[in-house]
């Protein structure tokens, strides 16, 4: 584990071009908000979980919409003590561990698990899947986001440097179809399956085939892809929106899932 996510890793490390912060990760963090909103009432959830939670930013802004009541847990690989405490004081529960720490939660016990850009992490994910439906309530429903083996940025990167593929780090890469037959092989039924706006993948693609590094940044013309630059963000979502309109697959996937 600490030699496939170094502190250099670019989720953590701030000195890294694809490191998610400011105004562009506010937004998405909203984004993901306002989606699991459209699909649940979250002023009736008593238990949320967020799994692979990172700085427990979603888990932040729900704890302000839900009743106080709400239990909130995340689970991510470790955090910072000031993190724990920031969390702790807000009435979040943050847990280090990875999924083979999933028993830790109850069964039948939570209304609402979330994993946010973790399936294709795991070694076993159909067992993963399998454990997590025995801890959702018996209405309680998991909401999943993974790469997709599909849009544009795929198919034109697909041969070689193709951001999704993410190596050594992601195992397991899913088509529509192959992660919806996946979860009906754990035993969920499939509610809702779409398509999500995907600027990372676009600018991790070009930055691997440009030989651009994911630690720093360099002294390139093309250092401007990035996940900080708002033109270059913005211009790629844009265009997975406008794919997502006419019906086109991109290379960002949502299933919402309940037990059968």
């Amino acid at each position: 584990m600490a030699a496939l996510y170094p502190p250099t890793y670019y989720t953590v490390n701030p000195n890294s071009p694809l490191y998610l912060h400011g105004f562009i990760y506010d937004s998405k963090i909203r984004r993901d908000i306002q989606r699991i909103r459209s699909f649940v009432d979250v002023r009736h959830l008593h238990s949320i979980v967020d799994l692979g939670c990172g700085d427990a930013a979603r888990l932040f802004l729900l704890r302000t919409i839900v009743p106080p009541d709400t239990e909130c847990v995340g689970l991510d690989l470790r955090f910072q003590p000031a993190m724990v405490e920031r969390a702790k004081a807000a009435g979040i529960r943050l847990v280090e561990g990875s999924e083979s720490n999933l028993d830790m939660l109850r069964d039948a016990g939570h209304d609402l698990i979330i994993m946010s850009q973790i399936l294709e992490h795991l070694r076993d994910p159909i067992a993963a899947l399998e454990r997590l439906r025995t801890k959702l309530a018996p209405e309680g429903v998991l909401l999943i986001e993974t790469p997709h083996r599909g849009g544009l940025d795929y198919a034109l990167f697909r041969r070689r440097y193709w951001g999704g593929y993410h190596l050594p780090r992601h195992f397991h890469l899913f088509t529509k179809d192959s992660l919806a037959q996946a979860a009906k092989r754990a035993g969920y039924r499939v509610v809702k399956q779409g398509s999500l706006p995907s600027p990372g993948f676009w600018i991790m693609s070009f930055r691997n085939a440009l030989g651009l590094h994911s630690s720093h940044r360099g002294s390139s013309v093309f250092e401007f892809l990035n996940f900080s630059n708002f033109p270059a963000v913005g211009a790629f979502t844009a265009l997975d929106l406008i794919c997502i309109t006419l019906g086109i697959s991109t290379s960002n996937q949502f299933v919402l899932l309940t037990r059968n």
